[in-house]
């Protein structure tokens, strides 16, 4: 298990986090669930080292486990083509695949002129594609995404998720994942394994 024992984390005066549990598994995709203001992006961003944070069992955690959280603010060089950036990360990703989340077209669009769609789809084929990466922890990755692809990066995420802890945040009502890791009232987190698990 990947679990955390205690997360604390506040804003201010602003408590997000307050001597937390939260219980990961080893492998699988969890969907990390939970009302707009409730804590999910911030937990990512914890567990990923984008937050900075004062919270020793974080601190830990993070030098035992390697953990990655990309979005699509990643995409900041928009003067490179698309297939530029892949080539670009090939050091970190190896040969990345070419499934249905990477088009022709959208290999040969330079990053300024992708959709939010087309943006999602070029982060989440990188992501999946890291080497050497524990924990991978992605933010609404599905949204923009049309009928087809977002088909595709499912299959994708569950794939990658038979080898690593992938957390994904989503406002979906799909039970498609392994587990949902739910923030309730008061911030607690709970673990569910889900019908896809079962």
């Amino acid at each position: 298990m990947k679990s955390l024992a205690r997360v604390d984390h506040a804003f201010g005066a602003h408590v997000i986090f307050d001597a937390t549990a939260i219980e990961l598994p080893e492998t699988g995709v969890v969907a990390l669930r939970g009302p707009n203001g409730s804590g999910k992006t911030t937990l990512l961003k914890l567990l990923g080292g984008i937050l900075a944070t004062s919270c020793q069992d974080i601190k830990a955690w993070r030098k035992e486990y390697s953990a990655v959280y990309l979005d699509t603010d990643f995409l900041t060089l928009d003067y490179l083509r698309a297939s530029e950036v892949l080539e670009m990360v090939r050091p970190l990703t190896g040969d990345i695949p070419r499934d249905g989340l990477l088009t022709e077209q959208l290999l040969a669009a330079k990053v300024s002129d992708l959709s939010l769609g087309q943006r999602q789809r070029l982060v989440l084929r990188i992501a999946l594609s890291l080497r050497n990466v524990d924990v991978l922890l992605l933010d609404e990755p599905l949204n923009g995404l049309d009928r087809e692809a977002s088909a595709t990066a499912r299959q994708a995420i569950r794939e990658a998720g038979r080898n690593q802890l992938v957390i994904v945040a989503t406002h979906e009502d799909d039970h498609w994942t392994d587990y949902d890791l739910s923030i309730g009232p008061g911030h607690g987190v709970e673990l569910e394994t889900t019908g896809a698990r079962k």
